[in-house]
């Protein structure tokens, strides 16, 4: 049996060992704080672009596929650990934005 070694137990790392260890690897994953509890906690889950016209079409794509999986993903990782990632789906709201086109990129 394969080993790996994963640095950072964010929802990066967390994901990419449950997906190497469901694969058959023998896993470990170093995090230096609180597991799930560093950049991933204080990214808040935010999967959308901000603000998405400041980003090309390829890049609004793989947000919307991301925002797209992310359910069923989440829903597995709180099956697998017992511990939800508090997903909420929901809006964003942006009054003004200095510069902005306001354009959707590929509309």
């Amino acid at each position: 049996m394969s080993s790996c070694l994963i640095l950072g137990g964010g929802i990066n790392g967390l994901l990419c060992a449950l997906l190497l260890r469901q694969s058959g690897l023998e896993v470990r994953v170093l995090e230096r704080g609180a597991v799930g509890r560093e950049s991933s906690w204080a990214g808040a889950g935010i999967l959308s672009l901000l603000p998405p016209w400041d980003y090309g079409t390829e890049v609004n794509a793989l947000a919307q596929r991301g925002r797209a999986l992310w359910p069923e993903w989440a829903e597995r990782l709180r099956v697998a650990s017992g511990m939800g990632p508090e997903y909420l789906a929901c809006g964003m709201v942006l009054l003004e934005v200095p510069g902005a086109t306001r354009r959707w990129p590929g509309a």
